[in-house]
């Protein structure tokens, strides 16, 4: 599929029609997690990372991302009968230079075998073009100056994505760690570009509520006014998770249990979300390994509590 085209992307109406029905509480696929972890009255929904279940293969710059038949089988029966929605981690919606098409294409076949509900991508870039005009990876995602260029760019190409594959597209405010990215004034940073986006294009917003927390803490700014500048009516899945200090730096490391203030983030943020869909606890798999299957239940079970204090359920 070929980039769309460098033009103004349409302003799109907000409605306040929810995009897609309600689910609950959902965890990420984990291959290494007991079968019975899914299939237990904790988990709602599963998301699932394609590219966990993928391998590369080809040339450097021009990798095809291709599905692992067995892994792929695997996922399915183990998530069997719960809904599923896509997380992905390698699209690069914001290199200028253009996004990953490798990745799409896997996920057009991954579509085909395994439907999803929507599906997410990082608010980012995470490739570069070398001195030979070859796409490389920069190793760690990397956040979008907040400026009309980068949100014309990324916007245009979530509505292309959302023609694409006909179900919700959403993207993730970023946790980032420098200070200092170009911004014009009327978009300000990471809300304001969030917020744009989202005005211009038929985009949906994850709302991780750890990387909020990790911009808080490490740019000192108030978590609670972050939420309230970011798009709430057109949020349809939240991220709770956990991390750690690191060299003087708190990191989205997604290595364990959910610190209390993101649970007082998700009991502040979910009444404000009309439109909310689920909630993911997120972490990576051998933290979920270390945690064990009861404390990832113990988890679950806080982030199903204060989803059924605001009268949210599957049925919604």
């Amino acid at each position: 599929m070929s980039e769309p085209t460098d033009t103004s992307p349409p302003r799109v109406t907000r409605g306040a029609e929810r995009p897609t029905r309600s689910l609950g509480i959902g965890l990420p696929y984990f291959a290494s997690l007991p079968p019975d972890v899914y299939r237990s009255r904790l988990v709602d929904f599963v998301e699932v990372t394609p590219e966990t279940i993928s391998r590369e293969q080809g040339k450097k710059g021009r990798a095809a991302i291709t599905l692992v038949p067995d892994q792929l089988e695997r996922a399915q029966k183990t998530c069997a009968g719960l809904p599923m929605v896509v997380h992905g981690v390698e699209l690069s919606i914001g290199s200028a230079h253009g996004w990953n098409s490798a990745y799409l294409d896997m996920l057009d076949t991954f579509q085909s075998t395994w439907s999803f509900i929507w599906h997410s991508e990082h608010l980012g870039f995470q490739t570069v073009l070398d001195d030979e005009g070859t796409s490389v990876e920069v190793g760690v995602p990397l956040p979008l100056p907040a400026t009309e260029e980068a949100m014309r760019v990324v916007a245009e190409r979530c509505t292309a994505i959302r023609c694409r594959y006909g179900v919700p597209f959403l993207l993730e405010n970023p946790a980032y760690y420098v200070t200092g990215l170009p911004a014009d004034p009327e978009l300000r940073d990471d809300a304001g570009l969030m917020c744009a986006i989202t005005e211009h294009s038929e985009c949906y917003q994850l709302l991780d509520l750890h990387n909020v927390y990790c911009n808080a803490v490490n740019h000192q700014l108030d978590p609670r006014a972050i939420i309230k500048r970011m798009p709430l009516d057109r949020v349809v899945e939240i991220h709770v998770a956990g991390g750690s200090w690191h060299n003087g730096i708190y990191m989205d490391a997604h290595d364990g249990r959910v610190p209390d203030v993101v649970w007082e983030l998700l009991d502040y943020t979910l009444p404000r979300t009309p439109n909310i869909a689920g909630v993911v606890f997120e972490l990576l798999e051998e933290h979920a390994l270390r945690l064990g299957v009861d404390g990832v239940a113990a988890e679950l079970t806080r982030a199903s509590e204060i989803w059924r204090r605001w009268g949210l359920s599957e049925a919604a």
